[in-house]
């Protein structure tokens, strides 16, 4: 199973059997043409980290029920450098991704994450079991564990294999933007936009990537995604053409445009994860 498709299918209520996060100090060795490195990437078993990430759920869950065994303190569980991950971010993963925004933006919502858990931690040593209930299957909680899970994804993308196609995909939100509100000096037709075989990725799945990926069931997916998010990205631009810029860059934020990016995202952490598992 990919390694996306892992993430996917650990559930909000504690995901597969948790481990602790691995963090060692040797760097992975570095690939062959056309080979991929492990799930350890940069000293960050990613695989592990989710694990221990989404066990927090049921850790929180058991201490409100009153069947923990842990000793668990809100002022601490806030904190967002005392876990394997918080470790990592604010050790050798800042050290060595800290350029990336995608590493900036997973290391705000890790943190936001701890804040939520220890709210639902102080509501539950307050007593009000209810509240920290609501907290912990509502909300904040639940939208901060599931963006530092997609965060952790799209991270492994980047310091893996998939740098550059992810780098080029990402550009397009901000490419669009820029067209349509006139910062851009780029032609960016609805036509050329709507085409999946023009951009960098789309050049890559019709060269090297088809050559070395193109007899995996993973390839057909991430061109099938590809594919529709480049319709996706017309369409935006069609409602842009027609008068309505501020309907169109709503539509980079959610919906289907945003839906079909991220499932290209998914599909090149499950493209390049496939032969390590």
């Amino acid at each position: 199973m990919g390694i996306m498709n892992w993430f996917k299918a650990a559930p909000g209520h504690g995901g597969p059997a948790a481990a602790a996060a691995v963090v060692t100090a040797a760097a992975p060795a570095a690939p062959l043409p056309g080979e991929e490195r492990g799930v350890e990437v940069g000293g960050l078993n990613f695989k592990s980290a989710v694990d221990a990430h989404m066990k927090w759920k049921m850790r929180l869950l058991s201490y409100i029920n009153g069947t923990s065994t842990e000793d668990l303190k809100a002022d601490v569980v806030c904190r967002d450098d005392q876990c394997p991950l918080g470790k990592w971010i604010y050790s050798r993963g800042g050290g060595e991704f800290g350029y990336s925004e995608t590493f900036f933006d997973m290391k705000a919502h890790h943190a936001n994450f701890h804040r939520c858990a220890g709210e639902v931690l102080t509501a539950a040593q307050a007593g009000e079991k209810e509240k920290a209930l609501n907290l912990l299957h509502h909300g904040d909680y639940v939208r901060a564990s599931e963006r530092v899970k997609k965060l952790l994804a799209k991270l492994f993308v980047l310091v893996s294999d998939g740098k550059t196609a992810i780098d080029a995909h990402a550009k397009w939100k901000e490419r669009l933007q820029d067209y349509i509100t006139g910062r851009s000096e780029e032609d960016v037709t609805m036509e050329s936009a709507m085409r999946d075989d023009l951009c960098a990725l789309g050049v890559w799945l019709g060269g090297e990537g088809k050559q070395h990926y193109g007899h995996t069931p993973g390839f057909d997916a991430l061109r099938q995604a590809h594919t529709r998010f480049h319709r996706c990205a017309g369409e935006v631009l069609a409602m842009a053409a027609n008068g309505h810029p501020d309907e169109a860059l709503a539509m980079l934020e959610e919906g289907d445009y945003a839906d079909a990016s991220d499932d290209v995202t998914a599909a090149l952490v499950d493209l390049f994860a496939a032969r390590r598992n």
